[in-house]
């Protein structure tokens, strides 16, 4: 998949729709045609087919950073830059990588699918999960900070969670407000365990395989045997979640970069 370059003009990806949108920030439809286009390629990578629930996710997504550039003021705009274009070593050494980093299509192997289902929670799902509910507590007028992302489920899920529960933010329509419950439907990977416990054993290496199966040792209710077919499920749930949040983190780039110029990303030497 092509991605970003970062040349003369800033930190762009080689498409149209990245033109039309970075051209006008407040043009929502602009907005939805990158996150579809992103979309449409992140589920391709992953071997998967998009979801028709996927569209109305990629309207929330738009109608939040039209608002969220709406409440921005100048020092905020000057913090978010620094983080995109430095800070971001330190804070989230992912935001420029690949989605074939943590996209690949599933193979059947027990061990590297969660590998691979841990690679795509610590990397696109929590980190996006984390920048969409600091979009929309923006677009709310309401601030959070723009700190290091926790490791981890436990805290985006939390705040995506409130978000739901409180109508965050209100301004999102029904059609909307189904796509954002599409995108929490999706996070939870199993009946039985939670997803913020799943990550947690994942993260801590404390999942047990034997005979073609996996041991949970769940403090939170969801311990026990599982069989290859539902950690399968687990991976497949996990991808569809990293192809629909990634795009998430195009528009929030071409927003930001529309609303105040290109950003110089600095690498490490």
């Amino acid at each position: 998949m092509r991605w970003f370059s970062f040349g003369k003009e800033g930190a762009r990806l080689p498409w149209g729709e990245w033109g039309r949108a970075t051209r006008d920030p407040e043009d929502m439809l602009a907005s939805i045609a990158l996150g579809e286009a992103a979309y449409r390629r992140c589920a391709r990578a992953a071997g998967l087919r998009p979801e028709e629930g996927a569209e109305g996710a990629l309207t929330a997504f738009a109608h939040i950073l039209h608002h969220m550039l709406d409440e921005l003021d100048e020092d905020r705009v000057l913090e978010l830059r620094y983080h995109l274009q430095e800070g971001w070593m330190r804070t989230e050494p992912w935001l420029w990588e690949r989605p074939e980093e943590v996209l690949w299509p599933m193979g059947g192997d027990l061990r590297a699918e969660l590998l691979a289902l841990r690679h795509g929670l610590e990397r696109a799902v929590g980190p996006e999960l984390l920048r969409l509910a600091w979009s929309g507590m923006a677009a709310s007028g309401r601030r959070m900070p723009l700190g290091p992302a926790p490791l981890g489920t436990a805290v985006p899920l939390t705040l995506l969670d409130r978000m739901l529960v409180e109508g965050i933010p209100p301004f999102l329509d029904e059609e909307e407000r189904r796509g954002m419950a599409f995108l929490r439907s999706g996070l939870r990977l199993s009946d039985r365990a939670s997803t913020e416990e799943l990550a947690a054993a994942l993260s801590a290496q404390a999942l047990v395989l034997h005979r073609g199966g996996v041991h949970l040792d769940g403090r939170l209710g969801g311990g026990g045997w599982y069989t290859g077919k539902e950690v399968l499920e687990w991976r497949r749930k996990g991808l569809r979640s990293c192809c629909l949040l990634i795009p998430f983190r195009a528009m929030f780039l071409a927003s930001v970069t529309g609303a105040s110029g290109p950003l110089r990303v600095t690498f490490p030497d």
